[in-house]
């Protein structure tokens, strides 16, 4: 996935699996790039698991791995048992200076993430998609 940043300041795009039963925790993992060319105008990167319901839980990014050639970071979330979907979301920075890369989606071993309890929200939440 590849995220130019011609848009405005916090545009979103989305990227979601389809809904998916993990029979046992797991980790996925992923090379991801934030583009800054200037100091404070990157964008960012979230993970976030959708019941069946689609209500989004936020997951923590670890960075396992150090930056390699061109800016590119491994990184991982901790995915519980349960049936999700899997949702990532790049939120723009500073216009034409935020660019956002995704790639190499897989599934790994549990040690690569820390465990993570997962607290279920409460309360209505909407997902908006800005267009």
């Amino acid at each position: 996935m590849a995220v130019i940043s011609s848009g405005r300041r916090g545009d979103q795009v989305m990227l979601t699996s389809k809904l998916y039963e993990f029979e046992e925790p797991l980790c996925i993992q992923f090379h991801y790039r934030l583009q800054e060319s200037k100091p404070g105008t990157s964008g960012s990167l979230s993970v976030y698991l959708l019941s069946k319901q689609r209500v989004p839980v936020r997951l923590r990014l670890e960075e396992y791995d150090t930056v390699f050639a061109g800016g590119w970071r491994k990184g991982c979330v901790y995915i519980p048992s349960g049936t999700y979907h899997v949702m990532f979301v790049a939120t723009l920075g500073l216009p034409y200076h935020s660019d956002i890369y995704l790639d190499n989606i897989v599934r790994g071993r549990v040690h690569r993430c820390h465990y993570q309890t997962i607290v279920k929200p409460t309360g209505i939440f909407l997902l908006i998609n800005s267009a």
